[in-house]
């Protein structure tokens, strides 16, 4: 209960976004549904995509079998906050590095049943990146969009979102949403670099 609480009040709205703005607009392929998304992990880890331990395992034997060699810039750990405290463990790296995946769900569910949201950290830092934007665009994130996606969302209770066309197309990505202390773990259980 303590961890979850540490981990919560560690992706605080501004931090967040001090640390994921010039990530953003550093990327050419980040678009406002992008930024969305990772607020939405970063502030609520990825239960919404861990149903049950059959569903979850099902989605990643899939995705395991069709995963190809990573790219030359892929990391293998992307933090989404700026203490690390939760991330996106870059499956294409992992399985590389001799990563098993039955490690990786065990990490991804203990990482969902973990990480929980405080009353409204989403919408606090999706609210925040709301008028950031409307200060200033950031990159590809302009606050019209912002706007036209903020009225979507609202009008289903934001709800989890996929990433861009724009993001799929040129990133590829394949990843799951785990804690810093289950990424230390599955960490430890690669093979040494060669």
């Amino acid at each position: 209960m303590i961890l979850g609480l540490v981990l919560i009040l560690a992706c605080a709205s501004t931090a967040l976004l001090d640390f994921a703005l010039p990530k953003w607009k550093a990327d050419p392929n980040i678009r406002i549904e992008d930024a969305y998304k990772w607020l939405y992990q970063a502030t609520r880890g990825g239960e919404h995509a861990a149903p049950d331990r059959e569903s979850a395992r099902r989605w990643l034997k899939d995705e395991w079998g069709s995963l190809g060699t990573p790219p030359k810039n892929e990391t293998l750990w992307d933090p989404l906050c700026g203490d690390n405290s939760i991330g996106r463990l870059n499956l294409r790296v992992f399985k590389a590095k001799g990563g098993k995946d039955d490690d990786l769900l065990d990490a991804f569910l203990a990482s969902s049943r973990e990480y929980r949201e405080a009353g409204t950290s989403f919408i606090d830092a999706w609210a925040q990146l709301g008028r950031r934007l409307k200060e200033h665009a950031s990159g590809k994130l302009m606050y019209d969009e912002w706007r036209r996606l903020d009225a979507e969302m609202a009008a289903k209770n934001y709800p989890a979102v996929h990433h861009s066309k724009e993001h799929d197309a040129a990133e590829k990505p394949a990843y799951r949403i785990i804690t810093k202390a289950e990424m230390k773990k599955l960490k430890a259980s690669l093979r040494p670099a060669s």
